[in-house]
């Protein structure tokens, strides 16, 4: 699974690689929403891993503008944050996991959002 994650803090962007990178998955990293919107055609991920709250683009300016793009739409979403909940659902996002994260919980709402998407 090729995983694009987005979020301006380094040092998460960091240790979600590492966990990603360690179960066998591709992950890539980028630190604003503009950088995933720049970067995203050309490496297809299979989901996106937002961040909600960032400066510049939040993560659902970011998620409306990627399901706006056909070539990168059926890409599911899957939006993390310390907010509420419900602030971070809306078309696209199929999974939602809370700040501070348990990374098992992380991996199978991954899993399932990419699951989900090709009907496995």
């Amino acid at each position: 699974m090729k995983v694009m994650i987005v979020d301006d803090e380094p040092a998460i962007c960091d240790m979600l690689t590492t966990v990603l990178q360690d179960e066998g998955h591709d992950a890539l990293a980028v630190n604003s929403g503009a950088e995933a919107l720049a970067r995203a055609p050309g490496e297809r991920p299979d989901v996106f891993l937002i961040d909600l709250m960032m400066p510049g683009m939040d993560g659902r300016t970011l998620a409306a503008r990627l399901r706006a793009q056909p070539n990168i739409a059926p890409a599911p979403i899957v939006m993390m944050s310390a907010a509420v909940r419900t602030m971070a659902l809306q078309p696209g996002v199929v999974e939602f996991v809370a700040k501070p994260f348990d990374l098992d919980q992380l991996l199978d709402s991954l899993e399932r959002a990419v699951a989900g998407r090709t009907g496995e």
